[in-house]
């Protein structure tokens, strides 16, 4: 990852999907409540990427599934 001159802040959190689904939660009802504008887009980010998360560990993709082999 490249380092910038702005202001930006990146964040890896890594969590069990028990509290994954509970960060979720949370988010939601914050964004929900409006109270946060400045935020919302930041939320909804946050929502996406959990969704996916949790979703992916409920639903592993077969990516890397072993292909039949071709005679």
């Amino acid at each position: 990852m490249a380092f910038n001159d702005d202001d930006t802040v990146y964040r890896d959190v890594q969590m069990p999907v028990a509290r994954g689904r509970e960060l979720l939660q949370l988010v939601t009802m914050l964004r929900d409540s409006g109270a946060h504008p400045s935020l919302d887009k930041v939320f909804a980010h946050m929502q996406l990427e959990l969704r996916m998360s949790i979703d992916i560990v409920e639903n592993p993709p077969d990516w890397g599934a072993t292909e039949p082999t071709h005679n």
